[in-house]
């Protein structure tokens, strides 16, 4: 009865995941060939200690040079990057390494760029010069707090010669659009779901690996069987070249 019982509350997890994994909103993109990135949102001082264990890992499989690293530039609205010279030497070390730096709102509070124009010009006005004001280069990525966004909010970014990365597509400056597969596996993950987890990652990778994105948020990637999974899956990665 036991037996019965785990193997029917596993298939429900799967259906459960899978529903999950799959909405994507309708989309006119093309397909493309992104390769494989790595997205580690919210990448703030808040959240050194847990951060510090996501990049050990990438960095056993050598990874740093597919890693981006979404740094929020003023969390909340009091936790301006350059008051924390700790953070701001760990990101310098972690380019150095090969990481790359994008950027990941201003403050992220709420669906800050689901915004008109002249809110989105001043909003990544100061992103920008939060991140100069702490001598920390960066690539010209972004991603929305929540992947939310207007269309005036994404055509300012644009024009500005960012790309920029949503849940299921990349806009570039040049006005061509990609789908990608854009996968978040490791949220809050309880223990027992590893197996499950991984069954549904590599298939979903194998099935894509053209175009797929591994999300990552500190903090819930380090709850539960978040960063075995995280270590177990990138080592899949390399196993297929």
């Amino acid at each position: 009865m036991k037996k019965r019982n785990l193997t029917v509350l596993s298939l429900l997890l799967i259906t459960i995941i899978f529903a999950g994994l799959s909405f994507q909103t309708t989309s006119q993109c093309k397909k493309g060939k992104v390769g494989f990135i790595i997205l580690v949102h919210d990448v703030s001082p808040v959240y050194i200690s847990y951060l510090q264990n996501i990049t050990k890992i990438i960095q056993e499989y050598g990874l740093q040079s597919d890693t981006y690293l979404l740094i929020i530039p003023n969390h909340a609205g009091n936790n301006e990057i350059s008051k924390y010279p700790m953070f701001v030497a760990m990101i310098k070390r972690l380019e150095r390494e090969g990481f790359k730096v994008g950027i990941h709102g201003y403050t992220h509070i709420g669906d800050e760029f689901n915004c008109n124009s002249s809110v989105a010009e001043e909003k990544i006005k100061l992103a920008t010069i939060a991140l100069k004001k702490a001598n920390i280069s960066f690539e010209r990525i972004f991603v929305p707090p929540r992947y939310s966004i207007s269309k005036e909010a994404l055509n300012v970014l644009l024009k500005d010669n960012f790309t920029v990365i949503l849940r299921d597509r990349i806009y570039y400056p040049n006005g061509t659009c990609i789908k990608v597969k854009n996968r978040e596996y490791t949220w809050y993950a309880s223990n027992f779901t590893l197996g499950i987890r991984l069954i549904i990652a590599k298939f979903e990778f194998r099935k894509n690996k053209e175009n797929f994105i591994l999300s990552l948020h500190p903090k819930a990637a380090n709850y539960g069987c978040g960063l075995e999974f995280l270590r177990r899956f990138l080592e899949f990665v390399k196993s297929l070249g």
